[in-house]
Parts: structure tokens; sequence; C-alpha cells
């Protein structure tokens, strides 16, 4: 077999593969062979109808069946040991003509292909972002102090001209309440209380610094590929070609976008390379179970039950999309962990609304 590549001009080639009979005969007449001992056919024995007209009947289809296999691996295997970062997949070359199955021996077969483009997605300490505290003030922790003698309260009915209408009769602040919210490591009195309360306000406010900071790296990194040059056109016509309700209208609308997701996993295999980046069960498993404690906390559950999460989250795993999320999120925080000690972090104290203000 012969195989031949273009230079690569404008980030893309053409491969093409010329397969003589002597690449496919052995492995048709071994099928064919195969075809003919499971063949039925009125007026023959099983496995004794004549090998002519098994070939005249299947020859076409398994021809067919062992030249795609050669394309296939023969391909891929080009790719690899040339090491070429390609983008999307091969597309069979417009220029070529059908194949003559019927007559032809020696068939051609041709691919466009497009590569990665190089690019530096790496930062340095030239690169200022901000790390943010988010302050927790009284004021928080009174509200949250409400919710909580809100939510375990007590509902009782008031009359009203047009019906009756349910009033919550808040629960007294009191070691009821603190063992209701707190569970069986409950603080003693009033000020514990206040001070737990005040850690988890903490700790859910360092969550939300953290996602801000990995957006920041995020839009750090960004910008170092803004000007990094695609082959737009092979893309486009490969998602065109892959994606069989993509309309030519939705495309152009939605292209900006995929092209953004595309720099962003690549600078992420970059990165993930130049830090040394693996990901192991354990990881993901850590941040499913993060994932369920911070639901548990929008319902108000502040101190859930390790087993409770564990399970919460061996579940939500066992989803494809949930744990590819899961996966791509922890390989983010590890870079952002990475980035940390490389570009120049400027710690700021910041009020939760003012941090808000950062999101519009």
């Amino acid at each position: 077999m012969k195989i031949e590549q273009s230079e690569i001009k404008d980030l893309k080639a053409v491969i093409t593969l010329t397969i003589e009979p002597a690449d496919y005969q052995e492995e048709v007449t071994k099928q064919l062979k195969q075809v003919r001992q499971k063949a039925q056919m009125p007026g023959f024995r099983p496995g004794m109808v004549p090998a002519g007209l098994v070939k005249k009947m299947y020859g076409k289809g398994v021809l067919a069946d062992v030249l795609n296999k050669l394309v296939g691996e023969n391909l891929q295997k080009h790719i690899e040991e040339n090491k070429l970062a390609i983008l999307g997949d091969p597309l069979p070359n417009k220029e070529q003509g059908n194949i003559d199955l019927d007559n032809a021996e020696t068939f051609t077969f041709a691919f466009d292909i497009a590569v990665a483009p190089e690019f530096d997605a790496k930062l340095n300490g030239k690169n200022k972002i901000n790390e943010y505290t988010i302050e927790v003030t009284d004021e928080m922790v009174q509200k949250q102090v409400e919710a909580y003698a809100n939510r375990f309260g007590e509902y009782t009915p008031e009359d009203k001209e047009k019906g009756i209408k349910a009033e919550v009769k808040p629960a007294a602040i009191d070691g009821e309440l603190f063992a209701k919210v707190f569970g069986d490591k409950a603080p003693k009195d009033e000020k514990e209380f206040r001070a737990r309360i005040k850690e988890d306000i903490e700790r859910s406010m360092a969550e939300e610094s953290k996602y801000r900071f990995g957006l920041d790296v995020k839009d750090a990194i960004m910008k170092k590929m803004e000007k990094v040059a695609f082959p737009e056109d092979f893309l486009k016509r490969w998602v065109i070609e892959t994606n069989e309700k993509m309309t030519q209208e939705d495309l152009e609308k939605d292209f900006p976008k995929m092209l953004d997701e595309l720099k962003w996993h690549l600078a992420k295999d970059q990165l993930m390379k130049e830090y040394k980046i693996d990901v192991q069960k354990e990881d993901v498993e850590a941040y499913a179970k993060e994932i369920a404690k911070m639901q548990f906390m929008q319902y108000g559950l502040m101190h859930v039950e390790e087993e409770y999460l564990t399970n919460y989250a061996n579940e939500f795993l066992k989803n494809e999309d949930h744990l590819r999320g899961i996966v791509e999120r922890v390989v983010e925080n590890k870079i952002n962990e990475a980035i940390k000690g490389i570009a120049k972090i400027e710690p700021k104290k910041i009020s939760h609304e003012e941090f808000g203000k950062l999101f519009k």
C-alpha cells in the first residue's frame, strides 16, 4: 500500500492511499470462503454453493468492507506515526471520483485533514489575576439565622377576609433549633451557633471565589488564543458533514462558540502536559461529593452524613454526561491550582455585593 501526504498548507493537507490487489485480495478470498460456508441457496446443500456464484452475489460487498477496514486502519496509523494533531476527522477529498468496485483493481482514496495550529497557552508572572476573599458580615449571619428559624418554625393558620393564609411562627433560637440545623454536633449556645453559621457561609463564599478565579484564569488563557488562526473552512465543513441536523444558518450562528470551545479544549490539553496534570478516580469521586454537599446546602442541609454524600455522588457519576463534566472541572481546578504558582496572584477582599457585580 502506498500512502502519500501533501505539504501542510494553511493547516490543511491531503492524505492519499493507493491500494493494490496484493493489499486486499487474500483477505477478500478468506472472507468469501467464510460466506460460502454459511450461504444457503435453493438447489444447493449448505456450504456447497459454487464459489463463482458466491463471489457474484457477495463479492462487491465483501470487497467494500475489506477496503473500508484497510483505509481506516492505515489512515489512523499514518496519523499516529507522523504525530499529526488533527482537528475533527479526515474527510473524503471532494475531487476524488467514485470508486469503481466492479471493474477497478487498484483503488485510490484521498482524505482532507486539518491540523491544530501552534500556540502557547501558558501564563507567566506578567499575567495578573485577582483572588477574592468575600467578606462575611454580621448581617449575612443574621439573615441565615432568621432563615433557619423560619424553616424550622411552626405553621399556623391566619384568618383573612378572602380565606385562610398560612403564617410562620419562627422557631426560638435555642438548643432545639441548633440540633435541627447541625444534628449530633450541635453548638452549645447562640454565640457558637452564629460562629458555626459564619464558618459555613465562609466556606460557601470560598467556593464562589474559587469559581470566579477559574473564570479569570480562563479569560487570561483565552486572550492568548485570540489571534491563533484555525482552518475555519475545514471545521465548518466537518461540522456540517458529521451533524445531519445542523443547518448552514445554525452553523454560522453557533460557530464562534464552537471555535472558542475548541480553543479552550486545546489549551487545556497543552497545560495538562505542561503541568503534568493527571486525574485519578479519587479526584473525581471527591469532587462529586463536593457537588452533592453544595446541592444539599441549597436546601438548607448544611451537615449531611458522609454515607449519604458518598451514595449520592456514586449515583451521580453513573450518568456519563455528569461524569464527563466532573472530569472537566477536576482538570480545570488542577490547572487553576498550578496557575497560582506561576501567574501574579493578587489577593483582594471584597463585599458580597461587589463580588456579585463582577458577573454582570
